[in-house]
């Protein structure tokens, strides 16, 4: 997804948080401004089974939307999306998408997975925030988020209530910002406008060079050629990151700051890597490429493997360790060396201490971990046998030498971000690197380009390829040309044991290899080799001393580049050398006497090959000696000078006459063989000439049948072109048919067949010209022969329905295969065709509507079906059981026949009835009326337009009668009730109350009526203490037996009497809620909602230990709704049992909302408090509604 391509496009963050990690983003969001421009994704850690309450604790901390995701969510700027509870999400084109969790690792790193796929969904336009939390999760997520441009967040440990997961990501080296979650939040609206939206001026190609030249400076790494727009985004990152807006500004910071110059060039350097990337890759070696490397290979041979672009070492390790689980027991027998270099000295430093963190066991199975890993305080160290085989170096791949004759290379995901010229340079290395045949493995997204003359694919799909012996090596010119090809001998390797420590004989490292490759390159003379054409074929060392390339068109021939006079010293000995087969030695004067003074050394070696026809001669060039100086000359005599000049003469003369004694010898033979092949000539002239003579005799025959020949290949070529057509249409039409079909002949030999019959029968392209009989089709028809024999006897179609081994159904037609009869009167039956249609689906559905249908009709409840125009279309046995029309009768008529005439609904009307159950009434065939339960069911077309209507319906005349009944019964028996109340309250307050009161009034004046001492009066004020509240109490349960506040001032003062009475007697808080409650409701829905109120508080008082109480009353509708809620411990749901021992009970709660038709209901849970509802008419009647 092109991000910065998009005007629209804005920055998605997701944050990552765990353990106290909400109330850190609570603080995050509180530093925002009210429209941010940019899309929140909260990823919590939350156990599977949770409910969780995120959204609407978040709602009420922002102003931003908040809400839960449900997948296919677009995501929009100015929004808060929260992962629900045991679900992963992924994230694709800004659209965000759950599945279920089922797998565990991805139930322990949804912060991971998440943020992984909105770096590659958003690149430079992620952002990553990990909060407070434990564990490692989100520490690759921010990788994968860096590494794609996005700028990353963690937590400063110093606010996170819990430090492991921020504090991994911190480690790990992939934060940008450390920071509070305030200063996340400020930091965050300014990252908004990173990138190019944040520069002041779009950077030009001169700031771009300058920075580059800078970090060449530094680094010694030349990024001119890297890819631009890679370049570019890293840059630019890093200007958001420092907040600035102009590059000249960053360059001139770049030259002042070494550190940020530094983590320029470790963001331009993406080292993200992990153990067992692409397992399929690693498969791949193992099934398909190592079996190859130890075919015919020597057991002194080891295996050169070469990881460039290593990072910090997993993939390297990772090599080493496949190719150990291949080898099995052969590993201590079978050598080989690991290479592994990266341009960063830092990541290298780290790849040979092999020491990695705990959460690898997410990429490590625990049974690699048990065997090539060592389990340290800070996590894992790799095992020291896997350690010595692999060597690392700091090395650049497209600027030093490489590695030599190698049997793999390993560069995945390096070449992506090279420009082309780098790419086509780093192809040329891995091809001189490796051996003929040598395989290449790179990434899913990389590919050898313009290459594909020197590398061939071996597998495709896992971008491995091998070096093609056939392709000429190319030349290869080091910018550090002292460095050897190969340099293991000079790393600095501890895991070696130290760089001056010798290895034993037993060491793998291929000793010889090395000095076959280094000692030629160090002490081997200068020269060339050549073929016999005298073309130069190589060079060795440097010739520039020797040879020269001639003005005019370039060429690598040895006559157009050595002198004159040393061309003839050559010709001479290269003829010597060819003649003898023995090696030609030589001394000469030198050719460029101004650059080597002196004389010179050559020697020529005939070289044998497989083919004797080739010749091939090695010319080595050596200085023996120099002229003296002229210092040192002119010391010497006159005499010594010539004496000095005749000896060199005469040794002149003495090689000259040599020469001219094998150029004669050459001219002799040369004569002889031109003599030879002159006579040869002659005798080959004149049977040409007879030969030519018959010629012209069958030229004039062959032109009459040529011009007869021109007018038949028109003829066959029109044909052929029709015929080409035709194949072609065949071809095309076989190929995007997507159903199984097989062409035979008349003997059932395979012709063709589609694409899909592959899967579906088994069949293979060698499957064609066999007999369909023999390759075994999966399907379970024995006659399969007998009937295509049929088909193509009879040219009668033959149509089946059949299975395959697997029980999956299928409906084979086998057609006869005619030919044309275009040309004649009756076509021939040649063969036939066989097709195959997949009918499983379409077999399940017929099974299912068949059990459907069954159970359908034999329901004892009517199941009807009518169309919108009222008329019957189904009607099963219990509709006429239970109305007495038979299904003949009920398919003429409509279905308000079965409607009472004062309420009959049509069909149409049903099409809004609600999925729940409702209660209607039906008249039968006798005229009876029904009470019935009706669920309606509307049948849609394709296009979701209703067509039908369903209905279930069940006879509940019987159990409405009962209900009523019982209404009645329970109205009697609290009319009974409360009629009792009166009495006992008119008794105690008329009766016990005023008894009391008059022995009350008598003990108050029994002092003034009888002499008392103090001791007799104390007594009886005692006990008009006790008769004070024995009269309370008596008034006090009068009043709860008969409210006089209900009966005086209605519902409302009642129900607050009542709770100011329950707080002070239970020390309970109690708060009453009433809307639109009206002063005055008739005294049998009153009584029903304050004796409900009543029980509730009393149940709550004396068992569910709540803290706090709310009672709601109101009234809509021309209803009165009551709700007692606390807070208390609750209690399972079906626990058919009374509230309490000595009350009414929940069977009389329920029994005083029913007997004025109202409703009652009740809700609890262990540990989280009771819930009762009640709806009363306030005419105090009805019907008991659902």
């Amino acid at each position: 997804m092109k991000t910065r391509n998009n005007p629209k496009a804005f920055p998605i963050v997701a944050i990552g948080a765990s353990a106290g990690g909400l109330k850190a983003f609570e603080e995050l969001l509180n530093a925002l401004p009210p429209e941010p421009g940019m899309a929140f994704v909260l990823v919590p850690h939350l156990a599977p089974q949770y409910k969780s309450h995120l959204t609407e604790i978040l709602a009420r901390s922002t102003r931003l939307p908040v809400r839960e995701v449900k997948s296919g969510d677009k995501v929009l700027p100015d929004r808060i999306y929260i992962l629900p509870p045991n679900r992963a999400m992924l994230i694709k084109e800004g659209i965000l998408y759950l599945s279920s969790s089922g797998h565990k690792s991805v139930w322990r790193k949804p912060i991971d997975s998440f943020f992984r796929s909105l770096a590659n969904d958003r690149r430079d336009m992620a952002i990553g925030v990990l909060l407070s939390g434990e564990g490692s999760d989100g520490t690759e997520g921010l990788r994968a988020i860096k590494a794609s441009g996005g700028t990353t967040f963690a937590q400063d440990g110093n606010t996170a209530a819990h430090l492991s997961m921020p504090n991994s990501a911190v480690l790990s080296g992939c934060v940008d910002f450390i920071l509070s979650p305030t200063e996340i939040g400020e930091r965050l609206f300014f990252a908004r406008d990173g990138g190019e939206r944040h520069q002041d001026k779009p950077m030009g190609e001169g700031p771009l060079n300058r920075i580059l030249e800078l970090l060449r400076t530094a680094k010694g790494v030349e990024f001119e050629l890297y890819k631009r727009g890679t370049l570019r985004r890293r840059i630019q990152r890093r200007m958001m990151l420092g907040r600035v807006r102009e590059p000249e500004k960053y360059y001139r910071t770049l030259k002042a700051d070494s550190k940020e110059l530094e983590s320029l060039y470790r963001d331009i350097l993406i080292s993200v890597t992990s153990f067992f990337r692409e397992p399929e890759s690693f498969n791949a070696l193992k099934s398909g490429i190592y079996p190859g490397l130890l075919k015919n290979r020597s057991a002194y041979t080891p295996i050169r493997i070469w990881v460039p672009g290593c990072s910090t070492g997993e993939e390297a390790y990772s090599q080493a360790i496949n190719l150990i689980e291949f080898l099995g027991k052969q590993a201590s027998r079978i050598p080989f060396q690991i290479f592994a270099t990266d341009v960063n000295p830092v990541v290298v430093e780290r790849a040979r201490v092999g020491l990695y963190p705990a959460k690898i066991r997410a990429e490590v199975s625990p049974e690699r971990l048990r065997r090539f890993f060592i389990k340290t305080e800070d996590g894992y160290r790799i095992a020291p046998y896997i350690r010595e085989r692999c060597i690392f170096a700091s090395k650049n791949l497209l600027q030093d030498p490489p590695f030599t004759n190698l049997d793999l290379i390993s560069c995945r995901n390096l070449l992506i971000y090279l420009g082309p010229a780098l790419q086509e340079r780093a192809l040329k290395i891995f091809q001189y690197a490796l051996k003929p045949r040598g395989i290449l493995m790179l990434g899913r997204s990389e590919t050898v380009g313009n290459f594909s003359g020197s590398f061939s694919p071996l597998n495709v799909k896992k971008k491995v390829f091998f070096e093609r012996t056939s392709a000429s090596k190319a030349r290869l010119d080091f910018m550090q040309p002292s460095r050897f090809p190969e340099t293991e001998s000079s790393f600095k390797d501890p895991g070696r044991g130290g760089a001056g420590k010798k290895k034993p004989v037993t060491d793998p490292f291929d000793l010889q290899g090395e000095l076959d490759s280094v000692l030629p390159v160090r002490y081997l003379p200068n020269g060339v080799i050549i073929n016999r054409d005298m073309e130069i074929l190589r060079f060795l060392g440097n010739t520039s001393s020797y040879l020269r390339s001639a003005p005019g068109k370039p060429g690598m021939n040895l006559r157009r580049m050595a002198s004159g006079d040393l061309l003839l010293e050559l010709r001479a000995a290269i003829h010597v050398a060819k003649m003898s087969a023995c090696a030609v030695r030589k001394e000469v004067a030198a050719p460029y006497p101004d650059e080597t003074p002196g004389r010179i050394r050559i020697e020529v070696l005939p070289i044998k090959a497989s083919n004797p026809r080739n010749e091939y001669f090695l010319i080595l060039f050596e200085e023996i000696g120099a002229a003296e100086p002229d210092k040192r000359r002119a010391g010497r005599t006159r005499r010594g000078k010539e004496s000095r000049r005749v000896i060199e003469l005469k040794e002149d003369l003495a090689i000259s006459g040599e020469h001219l004694k094998a150029i004669i010898e050459e001219q002799e033979s040369t004569n002889a063989r031109l003599q030879t092949s002159n006579e040869e000539l002659l005798s080959s002239n004149e049977e040409l000439q007879s030969i030519n003579e018959e010629f012209e005799t069958a030229k004039e025959e062959l032109q009459s049948t040529n011009e007869e020949l021109i007018t038949s290949s028109e003829e066959v070529g029109r044909g052929n072109l029709v015929l080409s057509n035709a194949n072609n249409d065949l071809s095309n039409l076989l190929a995007n048919i997507n159903i199984p079909i097989v062409l035979l002949g008349s003997d059932l030999t395979v012709r063709r067949f589609t694409s899909p019959a592959e899967k579906a029968l088994g069949l293979s392209p060698d499957k064609i010209g066999r007999s369909v009989v023999d390759s075994r089709l999966p399907l379970r028809l024995p006659n399969l022969k007998q009937l295509l024999l049929d088909v193509i006897r009879t040219g009668h179609v033959q149509a089946l329905e059949v299975q395959d081994t697997q029980d999956r159904w299928y409906y084979l037609i086998l057609r006869p295969y005619r030919t044309d009869k275009s040309r004649t009167e009756r076509s021939r039956t040649e063969g036939a065709v066989m097709a195959l249609i997949d009918i499983h689906d379409r077999k399940l559905s017929e099974k299912t509507v068949l059990r459907l249908a069954t159970l359908v009709r034999d329901s004892n409840d009517a199941v009807i079906i009518c169309d919108l125009k009222d008329r019957i279309i189904a009607w099963n046995k219990g509709a006429q059981k239970m109305y007495g029309y038979t299904e003949s009768e009920a398919l003429a008529m409509s279905i308000r026949r079965i409607m009472p005439e004062n309420k009959r609904i049509r069909a149409r009307e049903l099409v809004r009835v609600s999925a729940a159950p409702i209660e209607i009434q039906r008249r039968t065939k006798s005229g009876r009326i029904l009470d019935v339960l009706l669920t309606v069911t509307v049948l849609r077309d394709e296009k979701g337009q209703p067509v039908e209507v369903a209905t279930t319906e069940r006879d509940i005349t019987e159990r409405k009668r009962a209900d009523r009944e019982l209404r009645r019964l329970n109205a009697r028996v609290i009319s009974a009730q409360e009629m009792e109340r009166k009495r006992l309250a008119r008794e105690l307050h008329d009766g016990v109350g005023q008894i009391l009161s008059g022995v009350k009034f008598r003990l108050e004046s029994l002092p003034g009526e009888i002499a008392l001492d103090g001791r007799a009066a104390a007594k009886i004020l005692k006990v008009g203490g006790v008769l004070d509240r024995a009269i309370s109490e008596i008034r006090r349960v009068s009043q709860n037996l008969i409210p006089s506040e209900l009966v005086d001032l209605g519902l409302e003062p009642a129900l607050r009497m009542l709770c100011r009475e329950f707080k002070e007697r239970a020390g309970v808080r109690v708060m009453l809620r009433t809307e639109r409650v009206p002063e005055s409701i008739l005294p049998d829905p009153a009584l029903a909602i304050f004796r409900i109120a009543q029980e509730a508080l009393n149940n709550i008082g004396k068992h569910s230990k709540a803290t706090r109480v709310t009672v709601d009353l109101s009234c809509k509708r021309r209803e009165i709704f009551l709700s007692v809620s606390d807070n208390g411990v609750g209690f399972a749901h079906g626990a058919n049992r009374p509230l309490t021992r000595g009350g009414i009970g929940l069977g009389n709660m329920r029994a005083r909302a029913e007997s004025v038709g109202g409703f009652f209901a009740l809700h609890s849970t262990p540990g989280a408090g009771t819930r009762l509802g009640a709806r009363v008419p306030l005419s105090g009647t009805g019907g008991n509604k659902a």
